[in-house]
């Protein structure tokens, strides 16, 4: 797992993500023709898709904790999926 070790880079990445807070509904103002439930799905799809491009390769690098595909191949699907009944 990766965790930044510098403090710029760890600011980076908290700025990156408050500039990320307000990306849906800044984008479903540019697309006012698209249907809400159309956009609503395609934006879950597309986040869901773009998290795990960034968590694979950023998860699996450093050398702090487990790599992001070895814990998700070690955890049961039925966790993945309803992780409040997996206690």
């Amino acid at each position: 797992m990766y965790q930044p070790q510098v403090y710029g880079v760890a600011l980076s990445f908290m700025l990156l993500s408050m500039l990320c807070w307000e990306s849906w509904a800044n984008t479903l103002k540019l697309a006012p023709a698209t249907g809400f439930n159309f956009f609503t799905g395609t934006m879950f799809w597309v986040l869901i898709v773009a998290a795990f491009a960034w968590v694979a390769p950023l998860g699996s690098f450093g050398s702090t904790g487990k790599a992001f595909i070895a814990d998700v191949g070690q955890a049961r699907f039925q966790a993945i999926l309803l992780p409040s009944s997996a206690a």
